[in-house]
C-alpha cells in the first residue's frame, strides 16, 4: 500500500508567509495570536503555545501586507507537538461558507503578488 504525505494530498500550493493572525474560538473569552508559517487559499499552518484539539472550530483573522484583514472560519485539521519544546504546530483548514469565497479571493490575490 502506498504511503501519502500531507504535501502529496494538498490541492493548493502553500506559500511560506509569516503573516500575523488572530484566533477567535467559539468561547468569546478565548482568543490568541500567532504568525502563520505558510498560507494557501484553503488553509494555514501556525505555531501555537497551547494545544488545540482536532476539529476545533474557530475564526482566524489574517493580516495581509496591504493592511487588510481577512476573516476565515476554519477547523483544526492536524496538530503536533514540536520536538524539544512546549509549543505546537497546527494545520487549519478553511471551512466552506458563503463568506469564505471573498476571503479566499483576497488571499489568492495577495499570494499571487508574492511570487
Amino acid at each position: 500500500m502506498a504511503e501519502y504525505t500531507v504535501d502529496e494530498k494538498r490541492s493548493f500550493h502553500r506559500f511560506h508567509r509569516a503573516q500575523p493572525v488572530r484566533l477567535q474560538f467559539k468561547d468569546p473569552g478565548q482568543s490568541g495570536g500567532s504568525l502563520s508559517c505558510d498560507l494557501s487559499e484553503r488553509g494555514v499552518r501556525l505555531h501555537l503555545s497551547d494545544f488545540v484539539p482536532l476539529n476545533t472550530e474557530l475564526t482566524l483573522f489574517i493580516q495581509l501586507a496591504d493592511e487588510s484583514v481577512v476573516e476565515c472560519p476554519c477547523r483544526v485539521a492536524w496538530v503536533e507537538k514540536n520536538r524539544f519544546s512546549d509549543r505546537y504546530q497546527a494545520g487549519l483548514e478553511f471551512v466552506e461558507t458563503d463568506s469564505i469565497t471573498d476571503s479566499q479571493r483576497k488571499i489568492r490575490s495577495f499570494l499571487s503578488r508574492q511570487e
